[in-house]
């Protein structure tokens, strides 16, 4: 499974997991593993104004107007580093249109659904100094707990991992009706399947909660808001010299 955010609303943009196939995990107890959150940013009105024109241009689907918030040094990057696909020879606006399916040779055409799911994003954090970047990031805080954790519940690279940012009740089920079986804190969580389902034949439903195992063995559904994947596309931010924020990087979480 892979975290890009190719998703449909503002909901399965924190999850465009495939709800086809999940893979085998031992339901079994397991090393709690803690994250650490990375420094939340808080917008100011600045950046709030870049997030109004930025969720405007989306729904009118206005390519000029979203190009106008492309940052002059816009880079392609994965994990931090910049892409192979990164032209220096083009402009940061031809990168940027590369990137996000603009360009003349994309057969999928502009990823609209994308970029809405990053224009509704509300959880940012500071990259650098100078750059904020969302969704929300955190990092695991022993290793050596996430690979006793992995090798417990006989995890492979395939099983998506997915923090929380607070204590969050995880339920039997995902109705009103469900009764609590555990609850997280500041942790990575494995998921093993994601409700609702789309039927065969028909369109992929907006994804509402996660079940995840927890570090007792028991499993629970939490709601898809209260959860963050650990590998996830992001895009930067950054401010100019006229004091405007631009974007600034798109960042490939695989």
């Amino acid at each position: 499974m892979r975290s890009i955010l190719f998703s449909l609303t503002m909901a399965a943009f924190f999850a465009a997991i495939s709800s086809e196939a999940f893979p085998e995990t031992k339901l079994v107890p397991y090393p709690t593993v803690r994250v650490r959150l990375a420094e939340a940013y808080a917008p100011d009105a600045a950046f709030q104004k870049m997030q109004i024109a930025f969720a405007q241009a989306v729904a009118a689907k206005d390519r000029q107007a979203l190009l106008a918030l492309v940052g002059p040094t816009f880079l392609w990057m994965s994990r931090g580093e910049l892409n192979d696909q990164f032209d220096f020879g083009r402009s940061a606006t031809d990168n940027f249109s590369a990137v996000l399916g603009f360009g003349s040779s994309a057969e999928s055409g502009p990823l609209w659904d994308i970029l809405a799911g990053f224009a509704g994003d509300k959880t940012f954090y500071r990259a650098t100094d100078s750059l904020v970047c969302g969704p929300s990031s955190a990092s695991i805080v022993d290793n050596d707990d996430f690979n006793a954790a992995k090798k417990k519940i006989a995890a492979d690279d395939s099983v998506e991992w997915y923090f929380t940012m607070a204590d969050v009740v995880a339920t039997s089920a995902t109705t009103d009706a469900a009764t609590a079986v555990g609850h997280t804190g500041q942790v990575a969580l494995p998921v093993l399947a994601v409700s609702p389902q789309a039927n065969a034949g028909e369109a992929k439903p907006a994804i509402t909660h996660l079940q995840v195992l927890l570090p007792s063995g028991k499993s629970g559904w939490i709601p898809i808001s209260a959860a963050i994947p650990l590998t996830t596309d992001r895009l930067c931010y950054a401010l100019t010299a006229d004091n405007d924020w631009k974007f600034a990087a798109f960042d490939q979480g695989e």
